[in-house]
């Protein structure tokens, strides 16, 4: 495995699931964008809702990913819940 891929960061999480470089490059912009928004004293509700919606609709469109479900502990992620 590299860092990227076992890093806790957006783009090794986005590496991981098989988004194209474009779509990563598109969700961290947007990151980026609603982590300036949040910084703001008005903040923009709908601009924010538009923007996760924006990188759902990157990811959920990015066709078969390609995530490794085997690293994932199904009962810890219950017992958290």
């Amino acid at each position: 495995m590299t860092d990227e891929i076992i890093s806790p960061s957006l783009a090794g999480f986005l590496i991981r699931v098989g988004l194209t470089a474009s779509a990563r490059e598109r969700v961290i912009a947007i990151d980026r964008a609603l982590a300036a928004e949040l910084e703001d004293d008005e903040l923009d509700a709908e601009g924010c809702a538009e923007l996760v919606l924006e990188a759902a609709d990157l990811i959920a469109n990015a066709g078969p990913l390609g995530f490794d479900w085997s690293a994932w502990d199904e009962e810890e992620e219950i017992d958290h819940v």
